[in-house]
């Protein structure tokens, strides 16, 4: 049993904000907001700390759902679930690499809801959180565990990642650096060129114009250079 904090429902077909809002109310979560766009969203969450948010994909505004669930992950580290009528292959492909805790597509029952709630509130426990330390990639026909500490760098090739490990084994990853990148700690990896993306805490000299890791030089972009300099403060 979990505690039933605030929900936060971004969703801006007002009749299913209010009927998810009926419906959690039903079950004892006895505090809902409902916001249409992802501005009024970051202002809930960082005035209110929802226990949970649930976010249409297509929004008003120039920001989508899935805008959202970047932040939900990689910023505010909330447990979200994706509620649309958008299921097709590149939206699926596209909000998975935010790592939404359930998915639900339009239309849906009461049932499918309450169990995506529980799935969710499960899938961001304590326990579940601690074990989330690995990448998973493909290893021929098996799946394979990289843990964070373990990755040096990511390096672009075409619509390829080459990723370097302390182990010195490269593997060829079949993802676009940026969609990689999505997928690993915020703070922990840095974009510092179009081609690299570090392993900050691998980094053993920085100049204006490089990092260096295991004695490897990396080219710093003048895109990233600053950012970067922020962060290595």
């Amino acid at each position: 049993m979990y505690s039933k904090g605030l929900i936060l429902i971004v969703e801006d077909e007002l009749l299913i904000a209010e009927h998810i809002s009926r419906v959690l109310t039903s079950v004892g979560y006895t505090s809902t907001i409902c916001v249409t766009n992802v501005e009024d969203a970051i202002s809930v969450i960082e005035n209110e700390n929802p226990q949970m948010v649930l976010t249409d994909i297509m929004l008003l505004g120039k920001q989508t759902g899935i805008d959202l669930g970047n932040l939900l992950h990689q910023k505010y580290q909330i447990p979200f679930i994706y509620i649309t009528s958008h299921s097709g292959i590149d939206v699926i492909t596209k909000a998975k690499f935010t790592h939404p805790n359930a998915y639900l597509v339009k239309p849906f029952k009461r049932e499918d809801l309450l169990i995506a709630m529980e799935l969710a509130l499960f899938n961001s426990s304590t326990e579940s959180r601690l074990a989330d330390q690995y990448l998973l990639v493909k290893d021929g026909r098996a799946t394979a565990q990289v843990p964070y500490e373990e990755i040096l760098w990511l390096e672009a090739d075409g619509n390829y990642t080459l990723l370097h490990t302390e182990t010195q084994k490269k593997r060829l990853l079949r993802f676009v650096i940026t969609d990689l990148h999505q997928q690993l700690p915020e703070n922990d990896f840095i974009r510092i060129h179009r081609s690299f993306v570090v392993n900050r805490k691998k980094i053993m000299e920085f100049a204006s114009g490089h990092v260096v890791i295991k004695n490897i030089k990396l080219p710093v972009g003048r895109t990233y250079r600053e950012n970067l300099m922020e962060l290595i403060k």
